[in-house]
């Protein structure tokens, strides 16, 4: 069992040493014990075990923190505090959905909350911050780091830290981008990625990004249970709105995903990263599916400017210049009003004459 240390003593008898690591011990949750029995050992340590781990995650909140104290502890802590609960519900749960989503970010090769308190620097922020624009937008970028700030200047006020690294990180207001990609982008792209095993999995959350006008964060970590091949349809909550759309599961990516089943069923994701450092599977992030996606890019001749976060807009605005139902695209989306595709409708040459050509017929 973890942290234990089975001893044979003078007598022949046997004795269990539970030697848990210092952090957890100097924050009270669990200390050093000795069974000397094997039934109470195997029975007592599990719950030991727990205990860590509920610790690591947030869930349960020691009477301190300190420096050893990583995020998700911190945070844990902050929930359950009088400034917390003096908040209006809506602030509250803003900052509830925030600092989970923080935590749960992925940087370099690990998740934020795990990350000490007193190792968050002003790099880290940066990663986290550059994720975020990546695979959201920049003002769910900017709302995030405002949320960071926040328990950052929390541990100031309590001198767990000195500073707070994220008042460092060079923040962008948000601007419109332009950029979108072509059918013949798409084709390009997948015509590279298809064609080396290494890059089939960042090959086919661009397709799919593309083809159900997702945004790439809710693509990276689909899952298998998402996917129903009985009846042809994939669900999607996304991150960002929290809806759920249900879209239909249509040819040539129906038979390429039962392919990826075939091969990749034993991974809960349908596309996974293996991770360099230790082989582990996990969903892309900004970083790993950057580093493919700019190797495919060179190879296929495409600009570098195109973000594979710039697809959903661009099957946006193609539904949009198909004059496809904006309720119908809503349900694509997951929209809540018709306004918020206002963004999307572009006022050019081709939606004038469109306009101005049903107005004469009618």
């Amino acid at each position: 069992m973890k942290y234990t240390t089975k001893t044979s003593r003078k007598n022949g008898s046997t004795s269990w040493v539970f030697r848990p690591p210092q952090d957890v011990v100097s924050a009270g949750i669990v200390k050093s014990q000795t069974f000397r029995d094997g039934r109470t050992a195997r029975v007592e340590i599990p719950k030991l075990l727990d205990k860590i781990d509920a610790f690591r995650k947030g869930d349960l909140v020691a009477g301190d923190i300190g420096r050893l104290s990583n995020l998700n502890q911190i945070v844990g802590h902050y929930f359950k505090t009088k400034h917390f609960n003096s908040l209006s519900l809506n602030t509250q749960n803003n900052y509830t959905h925030n600092l989970k989503c923080i935590c749960r970010t992925e940087i370099y090769g690990k998740e934020f909350g795990s990350f000490r308190i007193d190792r968050i620097t002003t790099p880290v922020c940066t990663e986290a911050y550059d994720t975020w624009e990546e695979d959201v937008s920049t003002n769910t970028a900017n709302e995030y780091s405002r949320s960071l700030s926040m328990i950052m200047n929390y541990c100031r006020s309590l001198n767990v830290v000195n500073n707070n690294p994220v008042t460092h990180v060079n923040k962008r207001t948000h601007e419109t981008r332009s950029t979108t990609w072509t059918n013949e982008n798409v084709e390009k792209f997948c015509d590279v990625a298809f064609s080396d095993f290494k890059f089939r999995n960042i090959g086919l959350c661009v397709l799919m990004a593309y083809e159900w006008a997702q945004r790439p964060i809710d693509i990276y970590t689909l899952k298998w249970d998402n996917i129903h091949f009985d009846i042809d349809m994939v669900k999607i909550r996304q991150s960002k709105r929290g809806a759920t759309v249900e879209l239909p599961l249509e040819e040539p990516l129906t038979s390429m995903l039962l392919d990826q089943k075939n091969d990749w069923d034993f991974q809960e994701y349908v596309v996974p990263f293996q991770r360099p450092s230790d082989g582990a599977y996990r969903p892309f992030n900004h970083s790993s599916a950057g580093i493919l996606v700019r190797q495919i890019k060179e190879l296929s001749g495409l600009p570098p400017e195109l973000r594979v976060g710039d697809l959903r807009k661009t099957a946006i605005n193609q539904m949009i210049d198909s004059e496809i139902d904006h309720l119908a695209i809503m349900s694509v989306t997951g929209h809540k009003n018709v306004a918020s595709l206002n963004p999307y409708v572009k006022h050019n040459l081709k939606a004038a004459k469109s306009a101005l050509s049903r107005r004469s017929k009618e």
